[in-house]
Parts: C-alpha cells; sequence; structure tokens
C-alpha cells in the first residue's frame, strides 16, 4: 500500500481519539460529534466496500451487496438512537465490514498491509466506541 493511503487511513482516527478522549474527561459537547463522525466513516467504509463489489459483480451474491448496503443505512440510523445504543449499533456494523470483508472477493482485492491497516484501525475505533459507552454507563 502506498504511504498515502496508509497517512490518510491513519489520520482518520484522530477525530475517534479526540472526541472519546474529550467525552472521557467529561466533555458533553464531544458525544454527538463522534456519533456524527462515526456514522460518516462507517458509510464510508460500507460505500468501498459496494464499490469492491460492484467491480467484481460475476463474483459476488445479492446478499454481499445487501450487506454493504445495509450497514450503510444501519450507521445512519444509530445517529437517531440513544447515544449508548447509537455507539453499540456503530460498533456492529463496523464489525459486520470487518466479517464482510473476509469474503474471497476481498481477499483477491484487498493487499494483505491494507487488510492489517484495516484491523488496526477498527481495534481502534472499537476501543473508542467501547470507551464512550463505559463512560455513558457510568
Amino acid at each position: 500500500m502506498n504511504g498515502i493511503s496508509q497517512k490518510l487511513g491513519y489520520a482518520g482516527l484522530i477525530p475517534f481519539v479526540f472526541f472519546a478522549s474529550a467525552v472521557a474527561v467529561g466533555t458533553d459537547w464531544a458525544i454527538e460529534p463522534f456519533i456524527l463522525y462515526s456514522a460518516l466513516i462507517l458509510s464510508f467504509m460500507a460505500g468501498a466496500c459496494w464499490g469492491v463489489l460492484q467491480a467484481h459483480r460475476d463474483h459476488v451474491s445479492p446478499v454481499e451487496l445487501g450487506v454493504a448496503i445495509g450497514v450503510f443505512l444501519w450507521g445512519w440510523l444509530m445517529v437517531y438512537l440513544s447515544h449508548t445504543a447509537g455507539l453499540a449499533g456503530l460498533l456492529v456494523g463496523y464489525w459486520v465490514l470487518i466479517g464482510l470483508e473476509r469474503r474471497a472477493v476481498f481477499l483477491t482485492s484487498y493487499k494483505p498491509d491494507y487488510r492489517t491497516m484495516r484491523g488496526i484501525l477498527t481495534l481502534v475505533v472499537s476501543t473508542c466506541h467501547i470507551g464512550v459507552i463505559w463512560v455513558l454507563l457510568s
């Protein structure tokens, strides 16, 4: 993977870490931007999966296409739920995409270094979501 893709991928973590840290120190305003940014990124990732699936339509099922669109819609629905429910739902969405990306079409489309980066990014994003949920439930 080229350097700019990795830099952009990791830079995308900055708002997650910033807003999660702000929530952790008791900043009330940070929860809404955290949820909105998360929904935006989840939608972006679902769209990227849709693009890969569309590029290989002869090798994918309608279910796989439906999952990509479903995650997009699911993410935006989470914006309208309570904070804890929405955050938990967004977290589920990220892991559904990781599961989708284990399908053969993604294994041949994504290079190993990209898959590694996606795993790291998803772990950090998940940690931020769990941390914010923890703070909200405390």
